[in-house]
């Protein structure tokens, strides 16, 4: 008979768990998400990571860089913009935001922004409203 594991308890708060994965980008990728954390033309709920629109944290740092529309998608475009960044990084970055907003019932445009404005400032980066 298999044993079953009881699924990890966590108490990290979702602010925290978005700022640990925030502390390991790169500068210039930190930069871009403080741009996105001030810019309310920006929205972070509208829209699909798959239509390539505003909504998606991925597509307003795109957008932050004036990268024009290309026929790539947005995590390759990301990718090109920012040569640092890996991969890996990215699907932290997206896996972290998606848990700690859902975690943290941040569902309107001011929720997100607030939660994306603390983990920036529990990982150290300023960001200038």
């Amino acid at each position: 008979m298999a044993v079953m594991r009881p699924r990890p308890q966590t108490s990290i708060a979702p602010v925290d768990r978005l700022a640990g994965a925030l502390a390991t980008l790169p500068a210039r990728a930190l930069e871009a998400l403080a741009d996105v954390a001030t810019r309310t033309d920006l929205p972070l709920v509208a829209g699909s990571w798959g239509e390539g629109n505003g909504g998606c944290l991925v597509a307003n740092v795109v957008a932050t860089q004036g990268a024009a529309v290309a026929a790539s998608s947005l995590d390759v475009r990301l990718l090109e913009l920012f040569p640092e960044l890996s991969s890996r990084d990215l699907n932290r970055l997206i896996v972290a935001w998606d848990e700690a907003a859902a975690e943290a019932d941040a569902d309107t445009d001011a929720d997100l922004r607030s939660l994306l404005t603390s983990a920036l400032a529990v990982a150290g980066v300023p960001v200038v409203r």
